[in-house]
């Protein structure tokens, strides 16, 4: 018997209602961890969010999850293959995919991707633009028109030339405080001018350089990124990821069993169809990632004469973070034997993770995972190597004042002792 009459009403509604939208099926992760799968079924009146499992309603809360998946995209559960257990939030994202990775889809010589400051990402023409704003038209919205304050950044270029990708990417991961970038490629060279973007329109725009204002040429201009500025972004609810590769950040507005209504965080309503969502990743205030928090302390023990380092959001090498195959964007990577140490200057309930060997090197590593709480042990793996499968643990820690993670040395030499931490997350 249904305890909540808004459901039963949803339930009808989706039953005999209107027609019959494409049976969607979904797998929701809970900020401890939890896989909770069924088909999507829209919206209540309350903002939850309704998965329907065999004629029957599962209502979760947007602050009770970090993620939903679309179940044929290889969603995630507790060991997800994509982006991690929830492992990335409604933030940009720390390091902004390659603009290499654009569609091909659509690689006219008009169209460019845009990056936003709130971590959203699409491809676009400009049909507009002047000093202050830009006018864009996409494939999902006939008209966008945004500040330019609220770009990251412009990839214009079509031309796949390995050093501007790098540069450019690396200019989106790590933005000038003060001066916005313009990436020129001539003859296969990159050029990098330092100034102000002036204006942003359909032929290009302008850009001011050494106190005089330089024509953008679309035919030799690889992208631009801004600078940060002194303004923080937008936080927004959630980022949906969709099957052409675009991001939109945002809050979910409404939900039917065919669409999903999300205001963006530029203003305007966009309606997307359910099986055209990868995933959807939820800003949480119930969790912290590890990776946005600087240790009190480092120790590493070297087998021999390497010295490893530790890593936010990449492996022990500063490699993507895999383990069994699935990719995770939030995470620490370690090598044995360390222990990282953590001041917590508010009280946790629970750390939760993914742990594994790092898929890099393959079968080979032997490290135990173990985690303290005010030195105390509160989970110890055992023996884990490159042939287990990943492991989802969560930890309670009581209020705990410090946290420590440590990776011992198992078995034999140390080769290959890289060990992933992936979505590692304190949950209030």
């Amino acid at each position: 018997m249904y305890r909540n009459l808004a459901l039963l009403v949803v339930f009808i509604g989706l039953s005999a209602g209107a027609p019959r939208a494409v049976a969607v099926p979904v797998r929701a992760v809970t900020v401890e961890g939890r896989a909770v799968e069924g088909q999507w079924g829209g919206l209540d009146g309350t903002g939850r969010i309704l998965l329907i499992e065999q004629g029957k309603l599962t209502a979760l809360a947007a602050s009770d999850l970090l993620s939903l998946h679309h179940g044929d995209q290889g969603g995630q559960d507790a060991r997800p293959p994509r982006g991690g257990q929830g492992g990335q939030d409604a933030r940009p994202p720390r390091t902004l995919p390659a603009p290499a990775s654009r569609p091909a889809s659509d690689r006219s010589a008009d169209t460019v991707r845009i990056y936003l400051a709130d971590g959203s990402q699409f491809d676009a023409r400009i049909t507009g633009g002047d000093g202050d704003s830009v006018e864009l038209q996409s494939s999902l919205l006939a008209g966008l028109k945004l500040r330019l304050s609220s770009l990251a950044g412009v990839w214009f270029s079509g031309q796949d030339v390995p050093a501007a990708v790098e540069a450019f990417t690396q200019a989106l991961a790590h933005r000038d405080l003060a001066h916005d970038t313009l990436f020129i490629v001539q003859d296969g060279k990159v050029s990098l001018l330092r100034g102000v973007l002036e204006a942003l329109d359909e032929r290009g725009g302008s850009f001011r350089w050494r106190d005089r204002g330089v024509p953008i040429d679309r035919s030799r201009a690889f992208g631009v990124v801004l600078a940060t500025g002194g303004g923080a972004p937008p936080v927004p609810q959630m980022r949906c990821t969709l099957t052409d590769g675009s991001v939109w950040a945002g809050t979910i507005a409404g939900g039917t069993a065919g669409s999903i209504r999300i205001e963006l965080t530029s203003g305007p309503m966009l309606n997307v169809r359910p099986e055209d969502v990868t995933d959807i990743m939820f800003r949480n205030d119930r969790v912290v990632f590890l990776s946005d928090l600087d240790p009190a302390q480092y120790e590493f023990t070297p087998w021999a004469t390497t010295r490893w380092p530790y890593h936010k959001d990449r492996s022990a090498a500063n490699q993507p973070l895999r383990i069994d195959g699935q990719a995770f964007d939030r995470g620490i990577g370690m090598h044995a034997s360390a222990v990282l140490t953590y001041s917590l200057g508010e009280p946790f309930k629970q750390f939760a993770a993914v742990i594994g060997i790092d898929d890099a090197v393959g079968p080979r590593g032997n490290v135990v995972f173990r985690v303290l709480a005010d030195g105390r042990e509160v989970f110890n793996s055992g023996p884990v190597t490159g042939r287990d499968a990943a492991r989802p643990i969560l930890v309670g820690l009581n209020g705990a004042q410090t946290l420590q993670l440590v990776v011992d040395d198992g078995d034999g030499v140390d080769v290959g002792d890289r060990a992933d931490w992936g979505a590692a997350r304190l949950i209030r």
